[in-house]
């Protein structure tokens, strides 16, 4: 049977589609349908991770009004980071267990109704409840989210999806952003945020579940298309052992350390309250920045994404890891100079905070395709799900909570310098060390894919 031919495995109670047929350099497979299931899971991401920037925008106004520090932000942004640490990998296994359009359906809806539930919080203990409780359900969507984009999407593709993704995200969030600082003018304003948001996440989870077909692990891989449902279920099947062996991929393991020491997120979290408490603009004012950080965010994820693919086409055993470097070193220098001079009016601000946005925006685009090009399918679930939601959570956590306690100490200004500055500075460097081990990385997955091609009856 050949692969135009053959009909793609269908989950219970989900339709069967046309096998997808092979991409012209027999490489891998072009999944039918791949852009408009994208958009699908892509609306609740955005819906589900801006619900943290709901928070941070309106810091100024929530902490205040029960009657909170700063310190709080950090502690509150810190402890949903925490608790995605367990639950991300958590909803990963659950998702391979059982069936990820229903987890990935069934966290979304809760952390709605979660997120509506915090809109209530009288005080400390009941905003830090609601918050905790949202974050464990919201684990389950980036592991997820990159999963999928790595079966809907080939190797040669993946940078313009994972762009096309978190540029979407960051165009909604960067009109978001300055409508929900204009809530800060309204009476219990933040309240009716958390309200608007849970019911908008609830409404994409629903979307998701009338109209999303899951296209199955390794999808968009050559292999995939002459093996039997016995075969796939062998290679699908996620072990210890499986997870273990993630260990011993190098390249991997370089990125989980980059992750850890990825300083460049506070500026969404502390943004808006930093230019409050060090330049003295309004909460409402402030918030314009994100305006621009989230235009900038989508046009790094456009650029960043585009250039990566082409780059990696031309340079396949590099170019990747090029621009990764880049990123990490120019979000450094921009954010030094950005933050640690007062520049007057916003609107200079803004332009940095586009800039900032941009450079960060190049992140999705690339990272995500890396690990995807030296952990196996089976894995890259796993893998997603202990780099975004284990290591680069964990880091965000401390980040934040560092943050909270040194800027009431030192001044934001302080934490500026060091966390999204010269940290970012270290992170650019570090990455020098891909340069050696993704290459023989790389090829020894091309090889392990061919082999399991080779050792299956069909043709590719």
């Amino acid at each position: 049977m050949s692969p135009t031919q053959e009909t793609a495995p269908a989950t219970a109670g989900e339709r069967s589609t046309p096998a997808p047929r092979l991409t012209p350099d027999g490489k891998g497979v072009i999944v039918p349908g791949r852009w408009r299931k994208l958009a699908l899971v892509g609306g609740s991401l955005f819906a589900d991770n801006n619900e943290t920037s709901l928070l941070s925008v309106l810091a100024a106004v929530i902490l205040p009004a029960l009657g909170i520090g700063t310190a709080a932000l950090g502690q509150l942004v810190a402890a949903g980071k925490a608790i995605a640490v367990v639950f991300g990998p958590f909803w990963a296994f659950v998702a391979r267990r059982t069936n990820r359009k229903k987890t990935f359906v069934l966290t979304s809806v809760a952390a709605g109704l979660a997120t509506i539930a915090t809109g209530f919080a009288q005080g400390y203990g009941t905003l830090l409840l609601g918050y905790g409780v949202t974050a464990a359900f919201v684990a389950a969507s980036l592991p997820l989210i990159s999963e999928i984009t790595s079966d809907l999407f080939d190797e040669r593709s993946r940078g313009r999806a994972s762009g096309y993704t978190w540029g979407g995200v960051a165009l909604l969030g960067a009109v978001a952003g300055p409508l929900i600082g204009q809530l800060a003018n309204v009476e219990d304003g933040w309240r009716y945020g958390f309200y608007l948001w849970g019911g908008i996440m609830v409404i994409l989870a629903l979307a998701v579940w009338l109209f999303f077909e899951d296209p199955g692990v390794g999808a968009s891989e050559a292999a995939s298309t002459s093996m039997t449902a016995e075969q796939r279920a062998v290679n699908d099947t996620l072990t210890w052992a499986k997870v273990r062996q993630m260990f011993t991929i190098p390249t991997f393991v370089l990125m989980l350390v980059q992750r850890l020491v990825s300083g460049h997120l506070l500026i969404a979290s502390f943004g808006v309250i930093f230019l409050v408490q060090t330049y003295g603009f309004t909460t409402a004012v402030a918030a314009v920045v994100t305006l621009p950080f989230g235009l900038g965010f989508l046009g790094g994820t456009l650029v960043g994404g585009a250039v990566t693919d082409l780059l990696h086409v031309r340079f396949p055993r590099w170019g990747r890891i090029a621009v990764l470097q880049f990123a990490q070193l120019a979000f450094g220098a921009v954010a030094i100079v950005a933050t640690q001079h007062d520049w007057g009016g916003i609107g200079v601000f803004a332009a940095f905070w586009a800039v900032l946005g941009l450079l960060q925006g190049f992140n999705p685009g690339v990272n995500r395709p890396i690990v995807a090009a030296v952990v196996p399918p089976e894995m890259r679930g796993a893998a997603y799900a202990l780099m975004l939601s284990v290591f680069e959570a964990f880091a965000y956590a401390a980040f934040n909570l560092l943050a909270g306690y040194l800027g009431e100490a030192y001044g934001l200004g302080v934490v500026m310098l060091w966390l999204p500055g010269i940290l970012m500075l270290v992170n650019g460097l570090f990455v020098t060390a891909l340069y050696v081990t993704y290459p023989r990385d790389a090829i020894r997955l091309e090889d392990t894919l061919r082999d399991r091609a080779r050792s299956t009856p069909g043709t590719l």
